[in-house]
């Protein structure tokens, strides 16, 4: 039965898909395969916007659970079309959506006779790519271990990894772990460091935690602090409680950096990142960081730093300041600050030297410098000092239309 259909179908020894390109063409054969089953299942609700990928997947997910009494040959057909698109899994760029539908299609024997052998293959390579992979019983500790460590497996990551569309929180954390191992040819921290940093781990502490302290602790990396304290500094007046885990872990960052500091830029770096936790408060660590840089010179801001500095942050001033702050009917005026530089040309604290009438607006624009301060260069004003300068007004009300319209498209 199964055979007539692969064969009807025009499957039997055909090449793999290119998963990639699975789409409307493939919707529409999928279709025909289903046409005339009238089993409830295959009643998909519709989404919003055209996905043919996604739409094709759940169809051929319907299909594989449609009664066979009533929709004969319906479920064959899917898994069928399934196991051929998918073809070898063991390889970097294997479609992982339709790979756990073909791994259910042989664990469960849905559409074809149950397959233990091919569906450990199958689930090899979830455990390995997949964010959410499905549990391997069969498969014992040991066992995962030597298998991951084999170069094979290990290359099986790295071409994964190597396509920034492929890779996943899984390929990424794997590979991380495998580069930090001694023991392994692949001992490679730096990648490692790169590997932590994707975006895609960002999105929960434990990730955050894994990128900082390899960057803090010496052990396989040298320290660098201003590195490893970026991915909190968005964290920087969002929640007030010092005991927070973000912020917490951005004032450790900021202490190390402070003790370990030997030179000029390197205070300034350090204080930038203790300003960035003391957003709210006066005295204390910051103030005492402070206090031993001795008198500081003010000056007025050179001639193209403010162009720079509107530039570099008045897209992120107009997103860090809160709603309200744009309202004409509560008469706000401009936002000046008075900004410490470092000798490195990078605004290391901010203080309120004009208000615009509401603390809240005033905040917002400082939390824009704490966050993002370090993409303005103002080396022309510091001339490799520590300087007071003078920021220019910036208007807290300020959108993100009035700086596409200033300064065009964010860089």
């Amino acid at each position: 039965m199964i055979v007539a259909i692969v064969a009807i179908l025009g499957l039997a020894g055909a090449a793999p898909a290119d998963s990639r390109e699975y789409g409307l063409a493939d919707l529409d054969a999928v279709q025909a395969l289903a046409a005339g089953c009238d089993d409830p299942v295959l009643d998909l609700p519709a989404y919003r916007g055209v996905d043919w990928n996604r739409d094709t997947r759940r169809l051929l997910s319907a299909m594989l659970r449609t009664d066979p009494g009533r929709c004969p040959g319906v479920a064959e057909a899917a898994a069928a079309r399934i196991t051929r698109d998918v073809g070898d899994p063991e390889r970097s760029d294997v479609y992982l959506e339709l790979l756990e539908l073909a791994w259910q299609v042989a664990e469960t024997g849905r559409g074809l006779p149950r397959d233990t052998d091919m569906a450990d293959r199958y689930g090899r390579m979830l455990w390995l790519f997949a964010d959410e992979p499905p549990a391997l019983p069969r498969w014992a500790d040991g066992a995962r271990e030597a298998w991951l460590v084999r170069p094979a497996t290990i290359a099986l990551l790295e071409g994964r990894n190597a396509v920034p569309a492929l890779r996943t929180r899984r390929s990424l954390q794997l590979l991380a772990g495998l580069r930090l191992r001694r023991d392994l040819a692949g001992y490679d921290p730096a990648e490692a460091a790169n590997l932590l940093e994707d975006g895609r781990l960002m999105f929960n502490l434990e990730n955050r935690m894994r990128f900082s302290r390899l960057l803090t602790a010496g052990e396989h990396l040298p320290p660098d602090h201003v590195r490893a304290a970026r991915p909190y500094l968005f964290a920087v007046g969002l929640w007030p409680d010092r005991e927070d885990p973000y912020l917490a872990e951005l004032l450790r960052i900021a202490r190390l950096a402070l003790s370990a500091a030997r030179t000029p830029v390197e205070r300034a770096q350090a204080l930038r990142l203790l300003a960035a936790t003391s957003l709210d408060e006066s005295g204390g660590e910051l103030d005492a960081g402070l206090r031993r840089l001795g008198r500081l010179r003010s000056v007025p801001l050179a001639a193209g730093d403010a162009e720079r500095v509107g530039r570099a942050l008045d897209w992120k001033i107009a997103w860090a300041t809160p709603y309200g702050c744009d309202d004409e009917a509560r008469g706000l005026g401009p936002v000046t600050l008075d900004a410490l530089i470092g000798p490195d040309g990078r605004v290391v604290t901010t203080r309120i030297a004009l208000s615009s009438g509401a603390a809240e607006c005033d905040r917002g624009v400082r939390i824009a410098w704490a966050q993002e301060g370090e993409r303005a260069d103002l080396s022309a004003t510091a001339r490799s000092r520590f300087v007071w300068t003078r920021l220019p007004p910036v208007d807290p009300g300020m959108s993100t239309s009035d700086a596409y319209e200033r300064w065009g498209s964010p860089s």
